[in-house]
Order: structure tokens, then C-alpha cells, then sequence
């Protein structure tokens, strides 16, 4: 009994993560197409909110040096590991340097010691908090640690045009990502593009608008036309516009909601009234 309990648990977890779309870095990872926000989570709250995604299917974590709980978030991947949930290599773990006070050798050091609070080998992705000081050099930190193999893929993250140009001034290793706020009433139209045209993947924080978009009257009503919610069309939204996306709850309900977005799609006309949405 116990042996065909594991084998349906493998399963389960097979099957779910299955359906969950990637987008190729230009690195050559597949970095997956939604994860688990983090930003303002702490303590036993995040730990097993990362439990809980782990289980639901989610295989991307988003988390940051500054956010104070990359401990927490780590101690909940590798409870799940150790239950057979998921394999560390099954996991896509991304952190984020700050940048205030940062340089080069600062950063290298601050990705050290992420390493440690997540207790993992290698991280996924590391970007650089927001474009702040000089960010260039710090952005020269993340290389040393990609070419030292404690990174596989680094970017940037809150970075406008301008701020991308700066740091591809200097450069040695093209950005993979760019992180910046994106939500159906701040769709970044032109940075998407520019970053699409350098082959630099986005990710869309803050989907729901820090909450603003659950009860918006747009979303609403085209997510009762799918029998989903304004927050499942936000979200759905990013996906289709080929962006990854990291909405961020600690209550299970909603974490396991925010994931059940690849069984529908927009039609054109629905992608064209969100797109001119105004705040």
C-alpha cells in the first residue's frame, strides 16, 4: 500500500507540473512560466506557503536577500524534497541583490551567503533589486558568481531602457531576465518590447496589482465568461503575452486559485480590452 501511495504521489506531481509552460532563457534553462511570490512573507507563514505551492505543482520560487526570508523559504523546498515532492533539480529558485550601498565584491558575497540561507548548491537566477548606486558594478558581482557556477542565469530586475543600456555598456554577460511591475493597468508595453528585441525574458511582478485587480470590473466580467476569477484573468493575461509571472499569497486557497490559469485561454478581443485598461 505504502509502495503504490509514493507511486501515486510521483505521479500526481508528474502530471501537474507537466502542464506548466517555460520559457527558454537565452542561457538555455527553462525557467517556468509562473512561481510563488514572496515579497512581504516571513517566518512559518512563507515557510508553508512554499510547502503548500511545492505541492500544488508550482516549480519557480521568487525570493529576495531583502525580503528577510530566504531561510524560511528554504527550509520549506527542502521539507518537500525530503517528503518526495520534487527534486532540487526539478526547481527553479530565483533571488534578488541589493543594490543599495552594493558593489561588485559586496554582491559576489551576498550570493554566498543566499547560497547558505537556501541551503542549495547553485541558484537558479539572481538579479540585481532595482537599477540604484552603481549598479553597473554590482551587475559585475552577478557575473563573477555565473562564471564561478554558484548562478546559472542573472538579470536585472525594476530595470526602464535607459538602465538596461547602462549596464550593456560594461556587461560581459547579456541580463536573461528582466523583473519589472506589471499588472493590467501597467502593462510596460515599451520595456516588454525592448527586452524582447535583446532576447531578455520578463517577469511580471505584482500581477494583481498588490490586490487593486481583484475586484476590477473588466476582469471580473470576463472571468465569469471562463468561470474564473479577475485574478485568474490577470494572471492568464501575462502568461499570454509570453511573460512569466509571481503572484504572491500565503493563504493555500488562493495559492492553488493563481495556479489553475493553463485550462483556459483570452480571445483577442478579451486580450485587447485588458491591454487598453487605464488606471
Amino acid at each position: 500500500m505504502r509502495v503504490l501511495g509514493l507511486l501515486s504521489l510521483a505521479m500526481a506531481v508528474c502530471c501537474i507540473s507537466a502542464k506548466v509552460p517555460s520559457i527558454k532563457l537565452y542561457t538555455g534553462y527553462e525557467m517556468p512560466q509562473i512561481g510563488l511570490g514572496t515579497w512581504q512573507a516571513k517566518g512559518d507563514s512563507v515557510r508553508q506557503a512554499v510547502k503548500d505551492a511545492l505541492e500544488i505543482g508550482y516549480r519557480h520560487i521568487d525570493t529576495a536577500f531583502i525580503y528577510g526570508n530566504e531561510k524560511e523559504v528554504g527550509e520549506g523546498i527542502h521539507q518537500q524534497i525530503q517528503k518526495g515532492v520534487l527534486k532540487r533539480e526539478d526547481l527553479f529558485i530565483t533571488t534578488k541583490v541589493w543594490p543599495d550601498g552594493c558593489n561588485r565584491q559586496k554582491a559576489l558575497e551576498m550570493i554566498k551567503h543566499s547560497l547558505k540561507e537556501l541551503n542549495v548548491t547553485y541558484l537558479d537566477l539572481v538579479l540585481v533589486h532595482f537599477p540604484h548606486d552603481d549598479y553597473a558594478n554590482t551587475y559585475q558581482g552577478l557575473e563573477d558568481a555565473y562564471n564561478q557556477k554558484l548562478v546559472r542565469s542573472i538579470g536585472i530586475s525594476n530595470f526602464m531602457k535607459s538602465h538596461i543600456d547602462h549596464v550593456l555598456k560594461t556587461a560581459k554577460v547579456k541580463p536573461a531576465v528582466n523583473q519589472i511591475n506589471i499588472h493590467p493597468t501597467l502593462n510596460q508595453d515599451e520595456t516588454v518590447a525592448y527586452c524582447n528585441k535583446l532576447g531578455i525574458a520578463v517577469t511580471g511582478y505584482s500581477p494583481l496589482g498588490t490586490g487593486s485587480m481583484i475586484k476590477d470590473p473588466t476582469l471580473t466580467s470576463i472571468g465569469a465568461k471562463h468561470h474564473k476569477s479577475s485574478a485568474q484573468v490577470a494572471i492568464r493575461w501575462q502568461i499570454e503575452r509570453n511573460l512569466i509571472t509571481i503572484p504572491k499569497s500565503v493563504n493555500k486557497k488562493y495559492i492553488k486559485e493563481d495556479f489553475e490559469v493553463f485550462d483556459f485561454k483570452l480571445t483577442a478581443d478579451e486580450i485587447k480590452t485588458i491591454n487598453n485598461m487605464k488606471a
